[in-house]
């Protein structure tokens, strides 16, 4: 066997993969040294593998497209393969596909391991499992500056359908592709099984009640009469049944016979969508949803139920967090929304890190949330740090905690730190684009070694939590700026998604409604017209923290009216709506001077309002008691010399 050019590999099975494909390419008859390009279809050739596949081609477009979002810049290319290693679709950075490989990835080309050797497609088919080929574990020297990840995707009967891969030149890159690349192809195996088959009576189940609704889930799709009509990968390995045997199989083969499908079925309806256990037939016990006839799995098998307030920016919040939504019920109808929700989606379950990108006041705490409750760490802590609000000689303490006596002024009993309070849940590090360089590398630490040790302790904590990140700021340019680290930047950027700006959604009049019943508390409001009309066309700058405030200054004012007329809006608000209505956000949308303007008038109509009782005047504001003596503070003194 050629060893010239091997690197070796500290992963015993993945170097046991690499050397099993590189016998089968050498039994090829392949030379590692003598240049080939991969065979190419002809046009006729090609088009009738397109049509063969054109059932799976409709979900795996839109996820190379999806996925090659996440790594475009970075010299790569994403695609997909049939099984037979032929190329059907594909989608890369320009200087990749116009440089010295890109002829590598045209559609048509075979990268079956007989003529192309061991490389991520070729040994992912050969093996049946997802695969890593790095460098010089290519057999062929003419791919030995490549580094490829691959995952197979399966259908409904257990069989190979095709694979997902990604390929680039910096390893760097790819420090979570293999992750999402198998990610991704779960979720493709499992979109096709349930919408090819939503007539039909479809069985989400695990072990773990919260794992359903993850890539974790296995799911079985029976008929009426108890025939498996069709399975994905996890529920294969859950009810321990191989292909072979998928043709012959029953409802009560694999679960409780004491239970027939119809019984479980009328349960099922009359519990709704909710989850309940039943035991396997060899007596494991597993929690399913049933779905008949629906066109959709569930995203959630828990049931959104009220929660406590938000905590303070930074604390934990055990349990699902203060936000009580899901990700699920962010969708109000606009795509660019339903795009992020369905993106963020994929990697519930999973530790692959979400970054959020959007301008300031868009809702990615929110979004964090409901992406926390959604996912089966939803009962662990939900963990959120403004890396911007924190001064920059304290935020290293603040996240990583100290020991007793660390440093002048520590707390006698030491501190434990964001991390690991976080751990066992989720945390938030809000505007990572503002952390401090050398605390980076720090982060970077943990993020590869997963544990974290206090200031002044030789003790780590191991750590298990899922990772979301949140900047105003673009971080490729950051990267490119000099002003945050790029090995932490592809550490970080396992899935990104971007949240639109208010001005840019279409429901921003489902937004108001909703806001309006939460501010509301459970009052009728009526819009007069002409509020709507001022509400829908204004740029909104401050996006939806903005419209959040307008609309509960608006409702303070209003008392205990009903209808919500222009005279009920802030006076800043109008004053702004007033001016050329036709000139462009930028030149009359409001600073967020003005917005703090804005709030602090609010504090003093609400006092005014209430005769002086603050306790009143916290309630009709919505916020604590405690908040508004602190927001007392920054009014100025009245005429009488008093903060009214």
């Amino acid at each position: 066997m050629p060893t010239g050019n091997h690197r070796a590999n500290t992963n015993p099975a993945t170097a046991e993969v690499v050397r099993a494909s590189w016998e089968r390419s050498a039994a090829a008859g392949l030379s590692p040294a003598v240049a080939s390009p991969p065979r190419v279809l002809s046009q006729t050739e090609f088009q009738a593998a397109v049509e063969r596949n054109r059932g799976l081609l409709r979900y795996a477009e839109a996820s190379v497209e999806n996925t090659y979002e996440q790594m475009a810049g970075t010299g790569s290319v994403v695609l997909f393969a049939n099984a037979e290693g032929v190329i059907l679709c594909r989608k890369g950075d320009a200087d990749f596909m116009t440089g010295p490989h890109g002829r590598f990835f045209v559609p048509g080309a075979s990268w079956v391991e007989k003529t192309a050797g061991t490389n991520a497609v070729g040994t992912c088919i050969a093996t049946r499992t997802s695969v890593t080929v790095d460098t010089g574990e290519h057999y062929l020297h003419q791919f030995r500056t490549l580094c490829g990840a691959a995952a197979p995707i399966y259908n409904s009967s257990g069989h190979l359908a095709g694979v997902l891969a990604a390929y680039g030149t910096t390893p760097a890159a790819h420090s979570h592709t293999p992750g999402f690349i198998r990610t991704v192809a779960v979720m493709i195996e499992n979109r096709r099984l349930v919408h090819e088959m939503s007539s039909e009576i479809v069985i989400h189940f695990h072990s773990v009640a919260e794992y359903i609704g993850t890539i974790k889930q296995g799911i079985a799709v029976f008929d009426r009469d108890g025939k498996l009509l069709g399975s994905n990968s996890a529920a294969r390995t859950i009810l321990r049944i191989d292909a072979e045997k998928l043709a012959d199989t029953r409802f009560n083969d694999v679960f409780d016979n004491a239970l027939p499908l119809p019984r479980i079925v009328d349960k099922a309806q009359a519990l709704g969508s909710g989850v309940f256990p039943i035991l396997l037939a060899d007596g494991r016990e597993v929690s399913l949803v049933v779905s008949v006839g629906a066109r959709s799995h569930p995203t959630s098998a828990l049931t959104n139920t009220p929660g406590k307030a938000a905590a303070e920016p930074g604390q934990a919040r055990p349990g699902r967090s203060g936000v009580n939504v899901l990700l699920k019920d962010l969708d109000l109808g606009d795509p660019l929304m339903r795009r992020a929700i369905s993106k963020a989606s994929m990697i519930l379950g999973s530790d692959i890190p979400l970054v959020i990108e959007g301008e300031s006041g868009v809702g990615k705490e929110v979004f964090t949330a409901a992406f926390h409750n959604s996912g089966p760490r939803q009962h662990g802590p939900f963990v959120a740090v403004n890396c911007a609000a924190i001064p920059e000689g304290l935020i290293e303490s603040e996240l990583f905690g100290y020991e007793e006596g660390a440093f002048t002024g520590a707390k006698k009993k030491g501190y434990q730190g964001r991390l690991i309070q976080a751990n066992g849940g989720t945390l938030f590090l809000d505007e990572i684009g503002d952390m401090p360089l050398a605390l980076q590398g720090r982060l970077l630490r943990v993020l590869q070694e997963r544990q974290a040790t206090p200031l002044g302790s030789a003790r780590s904590v191991p750590l298990d939590l899922s990772l979301v990140c949140a900047t105003h700021r673009t971080l490729r340019a950051e990267v490119e700026a000099g002003r945050f680290r790029e090995d932490l930047y592809y550490r970080l950027n396992g899935l990104r998604v971007q949240l639109p700006a208010l001005r840019q959604r279409q429901d921003v009049a489902q937004l108001i409604n909703l806001m309006i019943s939460a501010e509301s508390g459970g009052r009728r409001i009526e819009l007069d017209p002409e509020v709507w009309q001022a509400l829908l066309k204004h740029p909104w700058p401050g996006n939806i923290r903005q419209l959040q405030m307008v609309l509960r200054i608006s409702l303070a004012i209003l008392g205990s009216e009903t209808q919500l007329t222009l005279q009920h809006l802030p006076d800043e608000f109008m004053q702004l709506e007033e001016p050329d209505r036709d000139s462009s956000p930028a030149t009359h949308g409001p600073t967020d001077g003005n917005l703090a303007s804005i709030e602090l008038e609010a504090i003093r109509k609400a006092v005014t309002a209430s005769d002086g009782n603050l306790s009143k005047a916290a309630r009709a504001l919505g916020i604590s008691r405690k908040t508004l003596y602190r927001k007392l503070g920054k009014l100025p003194a009245s005429p009488g010399g008093k903060a009214h």
